[in-house]
């Protein structure tokens, strides 16, 4: 048997015809007709919706699929002092998008921005919750620095307050900690202050197991210095980086792999046989014990029904997995 888990992100509209609750509760809230609390509770419903939907399809590590945030990183930045929040961006290559960060001042940490949404996730699951945060080259690359003027420094700022947000999921229950670091497969330059940056984070981690998530791409130019980066496991898009399998012969023993091998955004089902297959393989390559296989990248791309039918493939190749 294989471990599976999902990297972050679950489709948030319902299967077609269903009404989504969250944008009928803010629609309302807008109107005056309802408070924050109608919206939360709404939220609430559709965190427990989406939990119950990666269990029932067989997922051991699950998440809350996102669904408290409109991104990745406008939840840790409105709870920085020092950071506003700008406008719309493209999320990489997808059409989905996010609100760049702008630092105007000095970087301090305002108190949690995950806790009490992974809190919420745990008492709802039944299987160990995953916690997510950005990884800092990722969020310093995807942000305006307006006071620091010094890509190293401002990196290292955003570190350090992930670091205090790492500490908190830690004393709170989280055993699983990834952190997601795309930016990181175009940024070579970047690997040495990623690995000073994640330090600084891992060491806050407590007794959590730490995963680097990459997605959408390979990490080809980074190259097998990316397994010297400290974290416990390493997460990588097999789909869109097929070149990654070449690396992976380069893992070192006391290191672990996240593969994503199920395609997060198309539609199309993958042929069970041929994943079996690929699972075979990374098993062979790395031991099925240091294994653990996912979706390529989250699942928001998806329609609900075609994230939920991946994640059943997903979990059948894994229960007879290597």
């Amino acid at each position: 048997m294989i471990e599976t888990t999902v990297v972050g992100s679950y489709p948030k509209p319902p299967p077609e015809g269903q009404g989504f609750e969250v944008r009928k509760a803010l629609h309302a809230l807008e109107r005056g007709e309802v408070d924050a609390s109608e919206v939360e509770a709404a939220r609430d419903r559709l965190v427990t919706e989406i939990i119950r939907e990666q269990e029932a399809a067989g997922i051991d590590i699950v998440t809350d699929g996102h669904a408290r945030w409109d991104d990745l990183l406008t939840p840790f930045a409105r709870n920085m002092a020092g950071m506003e929040i700008g406008g719309l961006l493209r999320w990489f290559d997808n059409n989905v998008y996010y609100r760049r960060p702008v630092c105007t001042g000095a970087i301090e940490w305002r108190g949690p921005s995950s806790v009490d949404g992974f809190q919420r996730a745990a008492e709802v699951a039944t299987v160990p919750v995953k916690a997510v945060i950005p990884g800092p080259v990722t969020f310093a690359r995807l942000s305006v620095d307006e006071h620091y003027g010094d890509h190293s420094e401002f990196v290292m700022a955003i570190a350090r307050v992930l670091a205090q947000e790492a500490f908190e999921l830690d004393a709170h229950g989280a055993r699983h900690i990834q952190i997601d670091e795309p930016a990181l497969l175009t940024a070579p330059e970047d690997l040495e202050l990623a690995r000073s940056a994640l330090g600084v984070i891992v060491d806050e981690c407590g007794e959590a197991e730490t995963t680097m998530a990459t997605y959408f791409g390979d990490a080809k130019r980074l190259g097998e210095d990316l397994f010297t980066l400290p974290v416990h496991r390493y997460a990588l898009d097999l789909v869109a980086g097929p070149e990654n399998l070449e690396l992976l012969r380069g893992l070192p023993e006391d290191k672990s792999l996240q593969a994503g091998i199920v395609n997060s955004r198309n539609t199309r089902l993958e042929d069970k046989s041929s994943l079996s297959e690929q699972v075979e393989q990374l098993a062979g390559l790395v031991g099925a014990d240091r294994l653990r296989i996912s979706p390529s990248a989250g699942l928001e791309f998806l329609p609900r029904e075609k994230a939920r039918l991946k994640l059943e493939l997903l979990a059948e190749v894994g229960k007879e997995g290597a």
